[in-house]
């Protein structure tokens, strides 16, 4: 059964699919400033008769520009425009939440994994432990108001904080589940960071295009004695968040 095309939006074949001219057609929308303010688009069903097609059409046009990493979809059902670049300062006290507070959004964390493992040549490297010592291993999503931005690999020595993984998954902090281990300050040592092309499980976990390039962030964090604790890995959403550098932290 043909279906009708609503204002914008042509016959199947004269633009592509149908799918794709909504997708051409929500996309001006969105730069043109229709959803700002709650940045929520409508419901499926009302995109549907908007333009004059069936569900599962207006569907693949939202999955497209999901892909795109121009909408997100939020907990609980909706469809909203990804916000603005989310800056990220990098410095000596480099914290994901107070970078995310400051924004004037909302911090949370996903644990995919947390588990005991030999330490990779990097990780055992960064800690100054020997390769294939045990290590925790804790693998999260960062996310700003439910938008996934980063996913972070995260090792410490197993001897020097043993059961880490269950204090963090208490606090979802490491501030505070590295104060049950004495450190209750400690400071990034070195950042260095690159961009490349996200592997599969970036692209499913940041909800992004394949197409969109991510910042690999190594960095290390050491105590008040200079000795390190923490070896982060951490791929960062390059469409949503720029890294900041204030004159006070070089």
């Amino acid at each position: 059964m043909q279906e009708m095309a609503g204002e914008g939006v042509r016959q199947e074949g004269q633009e592509g699919p149908l799918w794709k001219q909504i997708e051409t057609s929500l996309l001006q929308q969105i730069k043109d400033g229709r959803f700002k303010g709650t940045g929520r688009l409508p419901s499926e069903f009302d995109l549907a008769a908007e333009f004059g097609v069936n569900r599962h059409t207006a569907r693949q046009a939202i999955a497209a520009l999901v892909q795109r990493g121009v909408l997100f979809k939020r907990k609980g059902g909706g469809s909203y425009v990804v916000p603005e670049m989310l800056d990220y300062a990098i410095g000596e006290r480099t914290r994901f939440s107070t970078s995310i507070v400051a924004q004037g959004r909302e911090p949370a964390h996903t644990i995919l994994a947390v588990d005991e493992r030999p330490a990779h040549k990097k990780a055992a490297a960064a800690l100054n432990v020997a390769e294939g010592d045990p290590v925790i291993f804790i693998s999260t999503v960062g996310e700003a108001d439910d938008i996934p931005i980063s996913v972070a690999e995260t090792y410490l020595s197993a001897s020097r904080f043993p059961g880490f993984g269950e204090k963090y998954a208490e606090h979802y902090s490491m501030t505070k589940a590295l104060a049950n281990y004495g450190v209750t300050d400690y400071k990034r040592d070195i950042t260095r960071c690159t961009a490349r092309m996200p592997s599969p499980a970036d692209v499913r976990n940041l909800r992004q295009s394949d197409a969109s390039p991510v910042l690999f962030v190594e960095s290390v964090d050491t105590d008040m004695d200079g000795q390190p604790i923490v070896y982060h890995e951490t791929r960062f959403a390059g469409e949503r968040v720029q890294f900041v550098i204030r004159r006070g932290d070089l």
